[in-house]
């Protein structure tokens, strides 16, 4: 062995193609990349995120506010978003009100509408239809993706989507939300569609009963809660009125409590932080 050469008796690639592939050794031993975020601190790029709220308590306000945001490269409630193309699937409004909602938001921001549809919003109402994305298929008794899914994947890719916001996940999940393997594969296809597009996925969830008298969010099993790599809860704090509450983050800190107010037909934080705009180069907020 060459002088100052070490040997090598860590991981290797696989070389053969039923053998498991894991990192390597020259992988290993460089530094690790950085973290993508897509909302820092909060989204991570190829992750699920999962945001509850009672309904009519504004989740898709907020929602539509973030998808907003993403395709402008504005910041979210004081949280920085990096620019990407977003979609939103409102599956409990018409096009009236997303249309409506849409207008309050731009006045707020100081757009037009067209700097936002040109950016890459994309608005796709849903309600009183069939939403179902991930079905139980009974006779296999596993979830299968619907045709619904399959257009929406496809939409995604041609557009170059990084944002996905599906609102709700009662709409689209056909399943037992109190069976774990049956939530993890829901999760799990979600999953797949953010590393697909190099972006994330954000669904919606009303808390159960149990999950508001807690102040956790939660309903179904644990398994919503585990399978998501985020979980924020917009609700009413007893001190701070409403709030967007960070319940869960595998890669960084939980999310503090952000207290919001409504004005003007949308969400504003109250005492936002300065944080990088990126629709101006080298600005800040």
């Amino acid at each position: 062995m060459a002088q100052g050469a070490r040997a090598q008796w860590g991981p290797h690639a696989a070389t053969r193609e039923d053998e498991l592939q894991g990192l390597d050794y020259d992988r290993l031993c460089r530094d690790p990349p950085r973290r993508d975020w897509m909302v820092e601190g909060c989204f991570l790029k190829g992750t699920v995120a999962l945001v509850a709220g009672d309904g009519g308590i504004g989740k898709s306000l907020l929602m539509q506010q973030l998808a907003t945001s993403a395709v402008l490269g504005r910041p979210w409630l004081g949280m920085s978003v990096q620019p990407g193309r977003a979609l939103y699937l409102g599956c409990e409004d018409d096009g009236d009100e997303l249309h409506r909602r849409q207008w309050a938001i731009n006045r707020s921001l100081g757009v037009d509408m067209p700097d936002v549809l040109d950016a890459g919003l994309d608005l796709i109402p849903r309600v009183g239809c069939d939403n179902v994305l991930i079905r139980l298929a009974r006779p296999e008794w596993k979830m299968v993706r619907t045709g619904l899914m399959d257009k929406l994947v496809v939409r995604c890719r041609r557009t170059g989507v990084q944002y996905v916001i599906v609102d709700t996940a009662t709409q689209t999940f056909a399943g037992n939300q109190n069976d774990e393997n049956q939530v993890v594969a829901y999760v799990s296809e979600f999953r797949r569609l953010a590393v697909a597009l190099q972006g994330v996925v954000i669904f919606t969830k009303h808390p159960s009963m149990s999950g508001r008298a807690l102040g956790t969010g939660e309903s179904g099993n644990v398994a919503w809660s585990n399978s998501v790599r985020a979980r924020l809860y917009l609700h009413q704090h007893k001190a701070l009125g409403l709030v967007l509450d960070g319940m869960k983050s595998n890669y960084s800190r939980k999310l503090e409590p952000v207290p919001l107010r409504w004005a003007h037909g949308v969400f504003e934080r109250i005492e936002a932080p300065p944080v990088r705009d990126w629709s101006e180069p080298g600005g800040y907020a």
